[in-house]
């Protein structure tokens, strides 16, 4: 998929990028924010939250994707946390996607867990950006159509910052 159509399929749908726990490192999560901000998404950083709390921000907002931001070493139990509460609502036509200090045995049960993809430390931004736009694309069959949003530019709105 080349720029203009990871581009083009990303334009004006949202994003929430959340960290998990109590977490202190939260540059990672700014970046890829960024980057998804970058590619024409609006993006919601929550900040830290827990996974209620990530439940009622996903009804209220209707994002095409979560990103998950953790680096505490409690990914597992966390995501878990999250995809459960996910489920409970009805939440599967989100694109769900973890990244951090995540190590490759872990990465293949968050994916068991029902996360869509997991993007270690060090990940390229170009290539996160290409796979939640691949992600974004095949999920869409799933969603029920709301009304079309206006147009805008993308924005980014800082709910919770530290």
């Amino acid at each position: 998929m080349g720029v203009p159509a990871v581009v083009a399929a990303l334009q004006g749908r949202k994003a929430i990028v959340a960290k998990l726990g109590m977490d202190a490192h939260w540059r990672g999560a700014i970046v890829v924010a960024n980057a998804l901000r970058d590619a024409g998404m609006d993006v919601v950083y929550l900040g830290h939250t827990l996974a209620a709390d990530l439940v009622a921000a996903v009804e209220q907002e209707d994002p095409v994707l979560v990103g998950l931001s953790t680096l505490s070493g409690n990914h597992l139990a966390e995501c878990d946390q999250v995809m459960t509460a996910f489920r409970a609502a009805g939440l599967d036509d989100v694109v769900v996607v973890a990244g951090g200090t995540i190590p490759p045995r872990d990465q293949v049960e968050l994916v068991a867990l029902g996360v869509d993809q997991v993007f270690g430390v060090g990940s390229p931004l170009a290539h996160i950006v290409e796979q939640v736009s691949a992600l974004v694309t095949a999920r869409q069959h799933l969603r029920v159509p709301a009304e079309a949003p206006e147009p805008h530019s993308a924005r980014s709105v800082v709910l919770d910052y530290l």
